[in-house]
């Protein structure tokens, strides 16, 4: 149950020094863009102080290019990737000048033994498997037509590979199973225990289901963000709509969910906001601008 409406949402001016945002179906409208209102509201806020932290599930390129389009792109701009796994300062991996093994704040890993299995597992259920490597990039095993929408949001360079075949030693950010919806339903179900015990594993859309190492979330990356700054999750004000946003927003000293957000994921949040085509997120961060 939110604790707050949009009529009754306390406005305290000095507690929140981040806004930390989910990209799908919150800071990004229906047709992948960001409106002209929310571009205004979150430079306004960064003219202002608050950190403005892109918490995705993509790869850093995708933090990069939005924040760029913000303009609220400086040294001091930190990105959420991978749904947790990876914590990074964008000034660090622009300077890399690669979409591999760039400089990480906070990383977590799931090995190729590991990826290998999963994939294994995928193919048992008539699905596909895709993940990021950390010294390969993405990974894919062919061009179906699910794989082929993470080729085209992430931005970055990708190898068809048989993901059957990893190196045990190899580093994955995360993996994910694609597939159709109802072959995911069914998938969802039935994820042995082994990979719970050692992943998050999230429900990123109908089609995808994600193993995140370590039972990272955008929750645990962001308070690791936090402690680096001297701040804790009290301070943060964050955006989300989906599974992979629920433990930010539970976290979060101000957890906003959008009204075209997930019931389960609305109900944990402190507040709703109106949906990412009515710009939700610039009417909360409007309401906090001095």
């Amino acid at each position: 149950m939110t604790t707050y409406t949009l009529d009754n949402l306390p406005i305290d001016k000095d507690r929140y020094k981040i806004i930390a945002l989910d990209l799908d179906d919150t800071l990004l409208n229906s047709r992948k863009e960001i409106s002209a209102v929310n571009i205004e509201a979150v430079q306004k806020a960064h003219r202002q102080g608050y950190r403005i932290v892109i918490t995705t599930g993509r790869h850093p390129k995708s933090a990069q290019r939005y924040l760029s389009l913000l303009n609220c792109l400086d040294d001091n701009s930190y990105s959420v990737c991978y749904n947790g796994s990876a914590v990074i300062r964008l000034s660090d991996f622009i300077a890399a000048h690669h979409n591999i093994n760039f400089p990480v704040l906070h990383h977590a890993f799931l090995s190729g033994q590991m990826a290998n299995e999963l994939c294994t597992f995928a193919h048992e259920q008539h699905c596909f498997f895709h993940g990021y490597s950390k010294d390969r990039g993405l990974v894919v095993e062919n061009h179906n037509p699910y794989s082929q929408v993470e080729i085209d949001h992430s931005g970055v360079e990708f190898l068809e590979v048989d993901l059957t075949s990893c190196k045990p030693s190899e580093s994955f950010f995360k993996v994910i199973i694609v597939g159709e919806k109802e072959d995911i339903d069914r998938v969802t179900l039935a994820v042995p225990q082994k990979f719970c015990d050692f992943c998050s594993v999230l429900r990123t859309s109908p089609n995808f289901l994600e193993f995140i190492p370590e039972h990272s979330t955008k929750a645990t990356a962001l308070e690791m963000l936090c402690q680096k700054l001297g701040l804790s999750m009290q301070n943060v004000m964050a955006f989300g709509d989906a599974q992979n946003d629920y433990d930010m927003l539970k976290n979060a000293g101000l957890g906003i969910a959008m009204s075209n957000g997930y019931d389960y994921v609305k109900e944990v949040a402190d507040v709703v906001t109106l949906s990412n085509d009515e710009d939700g997120v610039a009417y909360i961060i409007n309401r906090f601008l001095r």
